[in-house]
């Protein structure tokens, strides 16, 4: 069973490939840009699909981040940490939300 790229959790059923594939990429505080990986083709589960179809990128980042700490990563508790990485969660879900991206069952 795969995997979904938003929440991280089995059951992937769904496939999304943006019309418009954008490109993200992060710059460190002394100006290195490293690029983050993304083939431009996303699995998700039947609640990220609900989300990404109904455009709620807030209740996407919040779910991604709750199962992120679930299953052990470490999601910062609040504050700058916890917003910066809230903003690069949102900017690589941004590259499939982009445009209208095509959807089909995985």
């Amino acid at each position: 069973m795969s995997e979904c790229d938003f929440c991280c959790l089995p059951g992937a059923r769904w496939l999304y490939i943006p019309q418009d594939r954008a490109t993200v990429a992060l710059m460190s505080d002394n100006g290195v840009v490293t690029p983050l990986p993304n083939d431009g083709r996303w699995r998700a589960c039947d609640l990220c699909s609900d989300l990404v179809d109904t455009d709620d990128m807030e209740r996407l980042v919040s779910r991604s981040l709750i199962t992120l700490r679930i299953l052990g990563a470490p999601v910062p508790d609040g504050g700058l940490e916890l917003e910066h990485m809230a903003m690069v969660v949102m900017a690589n879900f941004a590259t499939v939300l982009a445009g209208r991206p095509t959807k089909s069952p995985f």
